[in-house]
Parts: C-alpha cells; structure tokens; sequence
C-alpha cells in the first residue's frame, strides 16, 4: 500500500461526509489525519469521526486545530482538492511540534484504538506501512516465505510490538518510533530478522533473531563505468530523473528505473 492510496482512501472519507453535514473547512483536517493511518483502518476512524460530528466540544477543538493550521500554511485552506490539502496540512503540522502532539492526541480521542493491529505479508509479497499512526493493544507486523514488509515514517503505539518474519523475508523500519507503557524504542535503517519484540523501552530478541543496519529495500546501486565507484541511491527518489553524478568522477551517468 503506498500513501497515494491512504490519502485517497481519506478524501473519500471526507467527501461522504460533506455529503451528510455540509462542506466543512476543518474536515480537510480530518483527512490528514485519516491518512496517517493504516488503509484498512481509514474506513473504521471514518464512520466514528463521521458519529461525532454533531458533537459540538469536537466541532469546536477541529476548528481550533484548523486555524492553528491556516496560521501556519494558508494554502491548506485553498487547495482545490481534498488531496492537495492533505498535502498542504502535512507541511504545516511537520513544522510544528505542538500541532502534532495535538493531532495524535484527537486521533486516539476518535476511538481508534484497536485489541490487536495485525500486517501480514506472504509468499513473495511486499507491503509498506508508510507515515501511518498505529494505535492498539499489541500490533504484529509479519513477513513470511520471502516477502518484505516496510515500515517508514510510523508511530507505533502500543503496549507490545512483535516484528516476526521467516522463510527469507525481513521488515525493513525506518524513522520510526514504537511507543509502549514506560518508554520508546526508535528505529532508523534497520532489518530484522525473526522474532524482535518491543514494549516500552526494550527490544527482545526470540532465538535466531537479529537486528542490522541497512537493507533498505528500495536501495538499488551500479559502478561507474569510468571510475569503478560504487553509487547507491534510493529508487523512490530517482523518479522523474533520467541522470545521476557519479560520487567519485562526478560524471553525469544515464539510468532506467525500468533497468534497476
């Protein structure tokens, strides 16, 4: 799942809302927040947002919320689309530690709070959890018989966290940040291997598990054909280019993502 497709998912969201209640500003709000989470929850979050819209203490803190998000990035109130204000919404909340603080806050006050959040890749498959906030009792995010499972730019928060994955697979974790009772546990460019388990502030370790840095699974890499040097580069960010310098020559190199 990409986060093109959350944010699709969201705007939906809140276009059957608009439909129910009127065209409200602050629901451009909830869309940002309907596209942090998981696809499969977006829908569930959706219907209780949609539930406490006549609540007026809820209508009163969206608004305020919203205009701390005007105040800070005035082009999220005038984006054409619900897609471009999710977008607008994200660059003002990413600049201000305090909205985002606020935003998780009203995200758990919506009820999102599930017993057990479950992902599971298999056979080959890839899944990417991607900027999402997750919130249950214990979450599992697993990969077996090859397959890979990405996790970048996620909140996690829950009592117990276990990252299983078997048969040549791995999870790949990056920027971030598994939240328990009693503490947190970052991560930044990591692989796992078996059974990893966080709560709180510690990571266990099931037998013939391992943490190591690296294997991104987005990372493709070719030397130089003048120089031998090895340059590596993350594919997602090689879209729309048809050239990369080469770190040692400098040499302007052509490339194909079709080819990588």
């Amino acid at each position: 799942m990409s986060h093109t497709q959350q944010v699709e998912q969201s705007a939906s969201a809140v276009r059957r809302m608009w439909e129910r209640h009127g065209i409200k500003q602050p629901l451009r709000f909830v869309a940002f927040c309907l596209s942090m989470l998981p696809i499969p929850v977006i829908q569930q979050v959706g219907q209780a947002v949609d539930r406490h819209l006549s609540d007026k203490d809820l209508d009163d803190r969206l608004q305020g919320l919203w205009d701390k998000v005007v105040a800070l990035n005035a082009a999220a109130q005038t984006a054409e689309t619900v897609e471009d204000a999710v977008i607008e919404v994200a660059r003002a909340v990413e600049s201000s530690p305090e909205l985002q603080q606020e935003t998780r806050a009203l995200l758990q006050q919506l009820g999102i709070q599930q017993k057990e959040f479950i992902a599971i890749a298999e056979d080959g498959s890839f899944q990417s959890i991607l900027n999402s906030l997750v919130v249950a009792e214990s979450a599992v995010f697993s990969s077996r018989s090859g397959a890979t499972t990405s996790i970048e730019g996620a909140t996690v928060q829950a009592d117990r966290t276990l990252l299983h994955s078997t048969g040549g697979s791995k999870n790949y974790v990056s920027n971030s940040t598994f939240q328990g009772v009693g503490g947190s546990v970052g991560m930044q460019g990591i692989s796992t291997q078996g059974n990893i388990t966080v709560q709180g502030s510690s990571v266990g370790f099931g037998p013939n598990s391992s943490l190591s840095f690296g294997g991104n699974p987005y990372l493709v890499s070719g030397k130089c054909p003048n120089c031998g040097t090895l340059n590596q580069a993350d594919r997602r960010q090689l879209t729309g280019y048809t050239h990369i310098q080469c770190a040692g020559c400098k040499a302007a190199l052509p490339f194909s993502l079709q080819s990588l």
